[in-house]
């Protein structure tokens, strides 16, 4: 059976004929305890308070001292994926994924990290405990914010660089976490991940400690700063920022209705304009349409003189396009901070610190000049710059 990268899973059927899945985390999923505690906790709250279909989990154990040796998480299998469904009830889906995302938008949490049961938690770990209440007769475990399992402080060689990994308790602080894992990376090691981009050519930038030591203490300066004016767009927010048609299952006989969303290990807690998104299933190469009248979205005037293979990419690309706007129009409608939160996410202000994480392997270069952009329209982005000058002093050129 299909198991990613980050777990080895198992399928088991019980004499009933009921089948679960037992999944025993890999090495690179993440801090051992805190990623399968925080996982099943995640679930709980999900399933339970903001009420997203959500597999039951059967038993887990977030220690190796057990008979398998392992952590691991035994929860409900789930039939059938939504891959293949037609454009309009692929829409029907987009409109309840919408309905729940404004679920998760109007959750509240305390702080930014990631959500566990408070037992699991030890005080080193600065836990902000807080209780959920859905009816005298309905008791659940009480939760916390702990430290985060954002992969972006585990993946690329980040493992054990740095102990701030939260929980953080405002924008700054959060900002400023990103920047303090990247120096202890820079610190820890003298290698650099593999470069994402052109780097290293011949005559190309060569990526040096200096310049990024440089970037991440200029991002420092600016840290506070690289939020949403409204607080709304900053609340700490639960999010699952990696949704694909392989993790949506759908009734068989109704695929319009969502039976259960999976994979929800390393789901953590951040600001909304940092996790809202895009769903994954919904990226497609091509021109993204300005227009919000999804009916606006047509195919090209010469269809009729394409081949038949152009005019399969051509149905494609206007369906996927389609489905793109569809989404932000039920976000309008139903949800109007999560597209406000995208939108700024998308912006000036939302971008330097989505860019500053990458630092560390090769995200200099963007940071700098989205920091000179900053230095330039400063008066336009901060509010009150008289009483806020711009820290930053950029030379026009730096390269």
């Amino acid at each position: 059976m299909a198991e990613g990268s980050f777990n080895k899973a198992f399928l088991l059927t019980m004499d009933d004929g009921k089948e679960l899945i037992a999944k025993l985390p890999n090495p690179n999923a993440g801090y051992g305890h805190f990623t399968t505690a925080s996982e099943v906790a995640t679930m709980d709250h999900a399933r339970n308070v903001i009420g997203v279909p959500v597999p039951r989990v059967y038993a887990w154990s977030s220690s190796v001292d057990n008979p398998v040796g392992a952590e691991s998480v035994l929860e409900l299998n789930c039939i059938g994926f939504g891959t293949r469904l037609p454009i309009v009830q692929k829409a029907a889906i987009i409109h309840k994924l919408v309905s729940y995302e404004a679920l998760f938008a109007s959750s509240d949490f305390p702080k930014y990290g990631s959500l566990y049961y408070a037992k699991d938690l030890r005080p080193t770990d600065n836990p902000e405990a807080f209780n959920v209440s859905l009816g005298q007769d309905t008791k659940l475990p009480e939760f916390a914010i702990g430290p985060t399992t954002d992969r972006n402080f585990f993946e690329n060689g980040r493992a054990g660089a740095t102990a701030n990994q939260g929980p953080w308790s405002t924008v700054e602080a959060y900002n400023l976490a990103i920047a303090a894992r990247e120096l202890a990376c820079l610190r820890k090691s003298s290698e650099f991940p593999d470069p994402q981009g052109f780097y290293n050519g011949p005559r190309q930038y060569q990526q040096s400690l200096e310049t990024k030591m440089r970037t991440l203490r200029n991002y420092e300066k600016v840290a506070g700063y690289l939020k949403p004016a409204d607080p709304i767009l900053s609340k700490p927010v639960l999010w699952h920022t990696d949704l694909h048609w392989d993790i949506i299952f759908v009734d068989e006989n109704d695929p319009k209705i969502i039976t259960a969303i999976i994979d929800w290990q390393a789901v953590h807690v951040a600001p909304l304009f940092a996790q809202a998104r895009h769903p994954t299933f919904l990226e497609f190469d091509g021109e993204i349409p300005d227009t919000f009248d999804a009916e606006a979205i047509t195919l090209p005037d010469n269809f009729e003189r394409l081949s038949e293979t152009e005019q399969q990419t051509a149905k494609k690309l206007r369906n996927a396009q389609i489905l793109w706007k569809l989404y932000e129009v039920e976000l309008v409608r139903q949800c109007e901070d999560v597209e406000r939160a995208i939108r700024f996410g998308r912006g000036l202000l939302g971008r330097i610190p989505s860019l500053a994480g990458n630092i560390f392997s090769d995200g200099e270069l963007l940071v700098e000049d989205l920091l000179m952009s900053l230095q330039q329209e400063w008066n336009q982005v901060v509010d009150d710059p008289v009483a806020n000058p711009c820290p930053l002093s950029l030379p026009a050129v730096i390269y």
